[in-house]
């Protein structure tokens, strides 16, 4: 029998999410720190200043390298970046092999539109395929194997091209899904050093979530990661990498909105992922692992900071997956990485059915 799974009275965390914790109030962890948090996010010139200080051109090939999947927040960044910022911007996206055809159309249409040079970024195969086996068989998640290639690439890319600076255009969602202050995880000095007039030399910055990665996710990660995706920025020396976001507004329909009326892109297939081959097949074995949906934290974070109301989010939590496109989208994982597909499909069960 399952015991009371407490839900925060103000978001809609609940105890299966891990390192939370609620205050006397019934609050979790993740409101307080986003409240301690607030003041800094709501000072909109003081993140202006913030941003306009990191973009200034330091003489490099390229004001920016900016990491482009084709979705709806890169291809808006890329837009704003070029029109508002009239900066100087190389692209390049992360091509793992599980790239969709709709993202590679839109991504090559954008790029020659906006007028600006792109390249695929390709990583060595056995590589690639030994990172997602290992995050598949300890986590059943090819999603963090995912997110780690990505950071490095683009930690790398700016230095590789001489770029001044590399700019990311995950959503504030993204980034402050697992943010508590009391919670160490692994991307969450991206976001502390971002928000500080003088943040920590990069070189110091990368070095220190190597060392988180080593910790808290796999030391074999850290060792690939550091041995293979980072050679130009150890060599060189890293250059500095922040959101977009975390100086802008987000606002969902203003972005497509903004992207419909001055470009090519539209929302085609679905509106958030379509870029992955893999995604609802990621997005279904997460949620068996979780016991919820996965992306609970995202909703969250939405609630509290007044983009959604609770209830909504509720409803929106009880989406169905199709499991039939879900479990094949996992048989071309497993392929791929030479994964037991019965296997992982049996952890996951054993997963799902342990008690709170």
């Amino acid at each position: 029998m399952r015991i009371n799974n407490q839900t925060c009275t103000r978001c809609v965390n609940d105890k299966t999410i891990k390192h939370i914790h609620f205050d006397e109030r019934g609050v979790c962890n993740f409101c307080n720190s986003y409240d301690n948090l607030f003041p800094v996010l709501k000072n909109q010139s003081y993140l202006d200043t913030l941003f306009q200080n990191k973009i200034k051109n330091h003489m490099h090939t390229y004001d920016v390298a900016l990491g482009f999947s084709g979705g709806k927040d890169s291809t808006y960044v890329l837009y704003q970046l070029v029109h508002k910022y009239k900066l100087k911007v190389i692209t390049y996206t992360l091509d793992n092999g599980f790239l969709s055809i709709e993202a590679k159309n839109k991504i090559d249409n954008l790029v020659k539109e906006l007028g600006v040079p792109h390249e695929y970024v390709t990583c060595d195969m056995n590589l690639l395929k030994e990172m997602y086996k290992i995050m598949v068989e300890k986590y059943l998640s090819p999603c963090i194997a995912c997110s780690f290639l990505g950071y490095a690439v683009m930690l790398n890319y700016a230095t590789k091209v001489d770029a001044a600076i590399g700019i990311h255009g995950r959503s504030p969602a993204q980034m402050f899904r697992n943010y508590a202050s009391d919670v160490d995880d692994v991307f969450k000095p991206f976001i502390e050093e971002g928000l500080k007039e003088n943040p920590k030399p990069m070189n110091e910055l990368v070095f220190t979530i190597l060392e988180k990665i080593e910790k808290l996710v796999h030391p074999t990660l850290a060792k690939m990661i550091k041995e293979n995706l980072l050679k130009e920025g150890l060599e060189k020396g890293f250059r500095e990498f922040v959101s977009f976001f975390l100086y802008h507004p987000y606002d969902k329909d203003k972005i497509i909105q903004t992207l419909e009326e001055n470009t090519s892109w539209k929302v085609e297939s679905e509106e958030e992922h379509f870029d992955c081959l893999i995604h609802h097949g990621a997005l279904y074995l997460k949620d068996q692992i979780a016991r919820r949906s996965h992306l609970m934290p995202e909703y969250s974070y939405l609630v509290r900071s007044g983009q959604m109301a609770r209830e909504d989010v509720v409803k929106a939590l009880k989406y169905k997956h199709d499991k039939k496109q879900s479990k094949l989208e996992l048989k071309k994982l497993c392929q791929y990485a030479n994964i037991s597909y019965s296997k992982v499909m049996l952890k996951a069960f054993i997963y799902k059915r342990r008690w709170w």
